[in-house]
């Protein structure tokens, strides 16, 4: 029963294309009306984009790559969805933004502002050296572990008050093949695996 509820939904959320929509952020979730279970999800800029909603016990009811060309508008239906609170997620190659999403009374009532909005570590590999980058402007704790492709630990360092962390690792004398990055923080965590040669 539950799986099929689940593929209900699925089948249920379906999108169709709307007009054209700008703002200054990078993404923005809405909803379409009042007293309805519609919500518009708009992105101002060319970029490949992961939506995917989330239920009770992290349960993931729906989940969407876009790779949007241009501004991107799209409308999703709820209806299916019963009385509960929910999280949508998008990210993007640099960012993370979640909104709580409540549907009570047949209605969708979407959090303003995002309850959270991170920006992701990024990785710049040049010859033997990778180089990791994070904005924290709320300097959050950080912790970076790396391991091997054997999943033996290499690396483990914890940051604090840290708003713009850049982190170096020389990796001309490693044996390994691939080096998987671990970045907490947030009470997020982000997974980078890198091919060493």
């Amino acid at each position: 029963m539950k799986k099929f509820l689940k593929i209900g939904l699925i089948a249920a959320l379906f999108f169709t294309a709307t007009g054209v929509h700008a703002n200054d952020d990078d993404f923005t979730l809405k909803v379409k009306g009042e007293k309805e279970k519609f919500i518009r999800f708009s992105a101002d800029k060319a970029e490949d984009l992961n939506l995917s909603l989330v239920g009770a016990d992290d349960e993931v009811l729906f989940e969407e790559s876009i790779h949007a060309s241009a501004t991107t508008s799209k409308v999703y239906d709820l209806n299916a969805l019963p009385d509960g609170k929910y999280v949508l997620k998008v990210e993007s190659e640099s960012k993370l933004a979640k909104y709580n999403v409540v549907i009570e009374n047949g209605e969708a009532i979407v959090s303003e502002p995002k309850i959270a909005n991170v920006f992701k570590p990024v990785y710049t590999k040049t010859d033997d050296l990778v180089t990791l980058s994070l904005n924290n402007l709320d300097k959050s704790p950080i912790e970076v572990k790396v391991y091997n492709e054997y999943n033996d630990e290499v690396y483990a360092e914890s940051f604090k008050d840290k708003a713009q962390l850049t982190k170096k690792f020389n990796i001309s004398k490693t044996d390994s093949r691939s080096l998987t990055f671990v970045v907490k923080f947030k009470d997020e965590s982000f997974v980078k695996t890198i091919e060493t040669y």
